[in-house]
């Protein structure tokens, strides 16, 4: 005896099988397990991402054995070799490098406006939370004070490209999204060796921060408010804490000129940026 099937028409008239209906296709997605917390594929990314993490550690190392030496060598390896080299250069040159997008790394300005407002908002009860629970902020804005909030500002490029951007995102499609959040917020913690050693702070300040830009895939939701005000809090209240900052503002035109050059010489080669023709 023959089967008979039935035999659906859609909008456009075309002959379909109750399996391709929307009502079971949407049946069938709802059914789909969610991405997985934890998963196993480390691949060659997962390497870089670990590798040049422990070059950073390195770095911080170097420097704060330094600073009680050669002050100036532990300014050159911290600014131009952790900040710019290891920390944004490397990066950007590896996405490229790999084929990858900015977007996929959380480098976009798609919801910008709602971010930025999130970003914010953030901040601001961060800094209420600090003032409530450590005490108003007692500081001399002074010029010293101001150049050192500019250095620590476009230092904090670095840790959003580098571990929020780079790192989070290698070690979450190897490892899935808790162990990549970690990670992230170990290295960013241990980073930290050679200027200031609150591991386990930084560590939940990480998770924090590494959260937030997983949710939201955007770094946006962190620099430059809800991220500056924690780290303007460390620099200028939590003084003792931390290796003061020599010299902040020559440094913030270091930063600021090797950015440019980065930028410059990225936008020539790939087309990141490109300065207007004089006409």
């Amino acid at each position: 005896m023959r089967e008979r099937h039935s035999v659906v028409l859609s909008s456009q008239g075309k002959r379909r099988l109750p399996s391709e209906s929307p009502e079971v296709i949407a049946m069938t997605t709802s059914q789909r397990p969610a991405a997985a917390l934890f998963i196993w594929r480390p691949t060659f990314d997962t390497l870089v991402a670990a590798g040049s993490g422990l070059v950073v550690l390195a770095l911080s190392a170097v420097m704060g054995r330094l600073t009680g030496v050669n002050p100036l060598a532990a300014i050159l390896v911290r600014d131009v070799a952790m900040v710019i080299a290891a920390g944004i250069f490397f990066p950007l040159w590896y996405i490229r490098h790999r084929g990858r997008q900015w977007a996929d790394l959380g480098f976009h300005l798609k919801g910008w406006k709602l971010y930025l407002a999130l970003n914010l908002v953030f901040g601001g009860l961060l800094w209420g939370l600090l003032s409530v629970s450590r005490g108003p902020w007692d500081i001399a804005w002074d010029s010293h004070t101001l150049g050192c909030v500019l250095y620590v500002m476009l230092a904090g490029i670095f840790e959003v490209v580098f571990f929020y951007g780079f790192q989070l995102h290698l070690f979450e499609k190897a490892l899935g999204p808790v162990m990549g959040i970690v990670l992230t917020a170990a290295f960013y913690s241990l980073h930290h060796l050679g200027f200031q050693r609150e591991f386990a702070k930084l560590f939940l300040v990480g998770i924090m921060y590494g959260t937030a830009c997983r949710s939201a895939k955007s770094v946006l939701i962190i620099y430059p408010f809800f991220w500056g005000v924690g780290a303007v809090y460390d620099v200028l209240v939590q003084a003792q804490a931390i290796t003061p900052i020599a010299w902040p503002w020559p440094r913030s035109g270091l930063l600021l000129v090797l950015m440019y050059c980065v930028f410059r010489w990225g936008g020539q080669r790939w087309g990141w940026w490109q300065p207007r023709l004089k006409g």
